[in-house]
C-alpha cells in the first residue's frame, strides 16, 4: 500500500473497511463513508458465518481484515484482505486457504527448486543420520504443494515416506500427515522428527495400503516414489562416496522394495497397482502429486512420467505437470563428441485427481 493511502487512511475520520480494484489494476481504499458501515456490517456477518473456513491468519489478525470486491460493489463482495500486497481470499475456495496472488504464483507451470539451507539445518537439529537417506527432498517444496492443494486440518497421505519430508511440511503448516514407510530405520526416523504423526505412519508394504488404511480417506496425497532401481546402478563415486562415509546407497535390501525390482514393465505396473489402489482412499475432488523422472538405462530412455501418468489417467483425471528444475547440478559432457545425451535437471510433478461424483 503506497505511503499516501496509507497517510489518506489514518487521516479519515471513519474507518476503512472496504477495497476494491482500481482502473490501474491496483487494490485501493473505498473512502465512501455508507459503504464502509456496510462493509463493517458485513465483515461481522462473514465472521460468524464462514468462521470454520476462514483462514487461520485471517481469523488471528480479524480486526485488520478488510472486506473485498472487484467492482466496489459491498452487496457482490465475497473476499477478504489482509493487504493489498498479499492480494485477496475468496470466501469461495473450496480447494485451499491461498489468496488470489497466492494462487496464480503456483499456477506457473514450472519452478526452480535447490536444497534449502534451513531444511538442511532443520534435518541436522532433529537427527544426525537424515542424511542416510540416498534420495531425499525439501520439506519446503511440500509445503508449496499442500498449501495448495488443502485447507488447514486437512489429511495428507505419503505412501512413499522416506524420511518425512511431506509429514514435516504438513506439520509446518497446520495439516495432519500420514505415511507409509518400507525400511524400518527411515520410519524410526520419521517418528523421531515428527513424533506428533507416529500414530499415522506405518512402517510396511505400499503394495498392502487399502489394508493398512482401510477405515481412512484422505484430501491429498503427494509422494515421490522409488525412481525405478536408478540407485542400483548409479555411478561409481556415488556409491564410493556414501560407502566411505557409512550411508545407504539404496532404499534398501528389501525384495519387496520397489527401488530393487529391474525390470522396467514389472516395476511399472507394481507401482502403479498402488496409486489406482489409493484411489479409493481419497475423498471425492482431491488432488494426487506424484513426483518422478523420466530414466536413462543402457542407452535407452524410460518415459517413467509419462507412462505413469498414461496408465493412471484410466482411473483418474489427469490435470496437468509442473516441471521441478534443479539449476545448482553439476554438468558432465554426456554423449561427447558423437551424440546428443541431455543433463537431466527437471522432474514431473504429476498433477491427477479423483473427480467429484455427480449429484
Amino acid at each position: 500500500m503506497t505511503k499516501l493511502i496509507q497517510k489518506r487512511i489514518s487521516e479519515s475520520n471513519e474507518d476503512v473497511y472496504f477495497f476494491y480494484r482500481d482502473s490501474k489494476k491496483k487494490i485501493v481504499p473505498v473512502f465512501d463513508k455508507e459503504k464502509n458501515i456496510a462493509a463493517k456490517k458485513k465483515l461481522a456477518e462473514i465472521l460468524t458465518t464462514f468462521s470454520s473456513s476462514i483462514p487461520k491468519k485471517f481469523k488471528e489478525n480479524w480486526d485488520s481484515v478488510k472486506l473485498f470486491d472487484n467492482s466496489g460493489n459491498v452487496n457482490n463482495a465475497d473476499s477478504i484482505l489482509l493487504s493489498p500486497e498479499e492480494g485477496a481470499y475468496c470466501l469461495k475456495n473450496k480447494l485451499n486457504h491461498l489468496t488470489g496472488k497466492e494462487w496464480t504464483k503456483f499456477s506457473c507451470s514450472w519452478f526452480i527448486f535447490n536444497a534449502l539451507q534451513k531444511d538442511l539445518k532443520e534435518e541436522r537439529e532433529v537427527c544426525k543420520t537424515l542424511q542416510d537417506h540416498p534420495a531425499t527432498y525439501s520439506p519446503t517444496m511440500m509445503e508449496n504443494f499442500i498449501t495448495f492443494f488443502t485447507k488447514e486440518g486437512m489429511s495428507v497421505l505419503d505412501p512413499f515416506s522416506g524420511i518425512g519430508s511431506t509429514l514435516v511440511g504438513c506439520k509446518r503448516t497446520n495439516r495432519v500427515g500420514y505415511g507409509v514407510e518400507l525400511n524400518p530405520k527411515y520410519h524410526d526416523l520419521i517418528v523421531k522428527r515428527v513424533p506428533e504423526f507416529k500414530n499415522n505412519v506405518v512402517c510396511g508394504d505400499s503394495r498392502k495400503i487399502k489394508e493398512l488404511f482401510s477405515n481412512k480417506k484422505f484430501d491429498f496425497c503427494i509422494s515421490s516414489p522409488p525412481y525405478w532401481d536408478v540407485l542400483n546402478r548409479s555411478t561409481d563415486n556415488f556409491q564410493k562416496d556414501r560407502l566411505s562415509k557409512g550411508l545407504d546407497f539404496t532404499y534398501s535390501d528389501a525384495i519387496n522394495d520397489l527401488g530393487n525390482l529391474s525390470d522396467y514393465s514389472i516395476f511399472l505396473k507394481e507401482l502403479s497397482n498402488i496409486y489406482l489402489d489409493l484411489y479409493d482412499l481419497l475423498n471425492d475432488g482431491a488432488y494426487l502429486v506424484i513426483i518422478v523422472k523420466n530414466l536413462k538405462k543402457g542407452g535407452k530412455i524410460f518415459p517413467l512420467a509419462w507412462d505413469l501418468a498414461s496408465v493412471l489417467s484410466k482411473k483418474y483425471t489427469l490435470k496437468d505437470e509442473k516441471i521441478w528444475i534443479q539449476d545448482k547440478v553439476g554438468l558432465a559432457p554426456y554423449g561427447y563428441p558423437s551424440s546428443w545425451t541431455s543433463n537431466v535437471l527437471h522432474h514431473y510433478c504429476i498433477i491427477l485427481r479423483k473427480e467429484e461424483r455427480s449429484q
